[in-house]
């Protein structure tokens, strides 16, 4: 069987999404599937494709929780055996010992392949995320700060990150002692590889550090060179995947590269989970031109998904009525939280409220293009919508929306166009776009 170069578990499904475009964009052949229930179907896909990536739910999840969701994943990944192994997590590294625990999950690598290597390059500069001697640095409005000093990340509702040296960040999570790569490695004759060796061969995990294109270019390429020579998981954000795709695209020759622009539609939904305030502002502005705007409460969610699901139906057909874009969003600048319910049960309840929505709009076939925000209420909701898998249309590099097109075999819900989108992600105009088109 031809190896994949790349096979991938991404913790939640934006972030999943997002990972699976930056590859494609460089003309990778991908395709990102919602389960690994049906693991043989996977693996014979997987020889025609150079990405292979399984969307997760791990963030939002308790560490007993994410080890029956983890595990059958690494199982998948070994036996599709591509050149390297990448646990996907999102680029402001959100977990915690209790939930979406990092360490949990190289606690589990280290399970299955006893020595492997465990990189962790979490740096995006493109996205404004920089590592500098292990510590994690955002831009957030205009401005760089630390991961620890961004209001968004700080103050996080299920996991605020108090902590932006990475090594001591995943001492928390785990165990394994930690090492380091760092800008001045790099300077070295051998551009920091004896390190890297070194670090692993003791058993650490490293973190490399990156803050421009360049040095995350050589970042990925020590990952590579190390994932030559025994089995490797690097634990990484979306960087890692613009960086290797840019690589192999050279190496591969002339490839279709994804367009980078879409069409209107008439009709537009979109479901918000997130409790972001970039996502407040982004339904604040979307009602400013014209969008109507649903409100659900997570305790209704909680009481009676499919009851709440019905009264929504009822109510998005008569805002198609009155607009081409309808909005169903469960917080608007409170936390949107339950005293007393975890903050993955709410996003579970939530995401089994979108996903019977979206199925009975399909059903009449009232829905051309559908928005879900927010990553851990997203991640269920596609789990639940009745699709095996999607594919990368278009390539959205302003805003990050990247149009994807579901696989299913139910005729109603294949081909329908989504869009993922992280609580960080995008600018005020980011719903407008999506249904104007770019």
């Amino acid at each position: 069987m031809r190896r994949p170069l790349v096979a991938f578990y991404g913790d939640d499904f934006t972030g999943s999404t997002e990972n699976l475009a930056q590859f494609c964009r460089h003309g990778l052949r991908g395709r990102l599937f919602f389960s690994t229930d049906n693991h043989e179907a996977v693996l014979d896909m997987a020889s025609e494709l150079d990405i292979v990536g399984l969307a997760g739910t791990a963030r939002g999840l308790a560490p007993t929780a994410m080890t029956a969701e983890v595990e059958p994943a690494l199982a998948v990944l070994e036996a599709i055996s591509p050149q390297l192994m990448q646990f996907k997590v999102c680029s402001t590294f959100d977990s915690s010992p209790t939930i979406g625990s990092i360490g949990h999950v190289l606690d589990l690598a280290r399970q299955r392949w006893p020595g492997c290597a465990l990189p962790v390059l979490p740096a995006t500069p493109s996205f404004g995320r920089f590592t500098a001697f292990s510590q994690l640095f955002t831009r957030y409005q205009g401005e760089i700060c630390r991961l620890d000093q961004n209001p968004a990340m700080a103050h996080h509702p299920s996991t605020p990150m108090l902590e932006a040296d990475l090594r001591r960040h995943l001492a928390a999570q785990t165990a394994i002692s930690s090492a380091a790569v760092t800008l001045l490695d790099y300077r070295e004759a051998d551009g920091g590889w004896q390190q890297l060796v070194s670090a692993t061969e003791a058993q650490c995990l490293v973190v490399l550090d990156a803050i421009d294109q360049a040095e995350l270019q050589h970042a990925a390429e020590l990952v590579l060179r190390l994932a030559d020579q025994r089995a490797t998981l690097v634990v990484a954000a979306q960087g890692l995947a613009d960086a290797l795709g840019h690589r192999w695209a050279k190496a591969l020759g002339e490839r279709s590269v994804l367009p980078t622009t879409y069409a209107a539609v008439d009709k537009c939904l979109v479901l918000s989970g997130s409790c972001s305030p970039q996502t407040r502002d982004q339904l604040a502005h979307f009602e400013t031109q014209g969008g109507v705007i649903l409100g659900v409460s997570p305790a209704e969610a909680l009481e009676d998904p499919r009851g709440t699901a019905s009264r929504l139906f009822v109510e998005v057909l008569n805002g198609f009525g009155q607009s081409h874009g309808v909005a169903v969003a469960s917080a608007r600048g409170e936390a949107g939280l339950v005293a007393g319910v975890s903050a993955d049960r709410l996003s579970l309840a939530l995401g089994e409220v979108f996903a019977t929505l979206v199925g009975r709009l399909c059903n009449v076939g009232d829905i051309q293009r559908v928005v879900f925000a927010g990553g851990d209420t997203s991640s269920h909701a596609m789990r639940l919508i009745d699709a095996d898998a999607l594919e990368i249309v278009a390539f959205d590099e302003r805003q990050g929306g990247h149009l994807c097109r579901l696989v299913a075999t139910a005729p109603s819900i294949d081909g329908l166009e989504v869009v993922l989108k992280g609580g960080q992600i995008g600018s005020e105009d980011f719903f407008s776009r999506v249904q104007c088109g770019t």
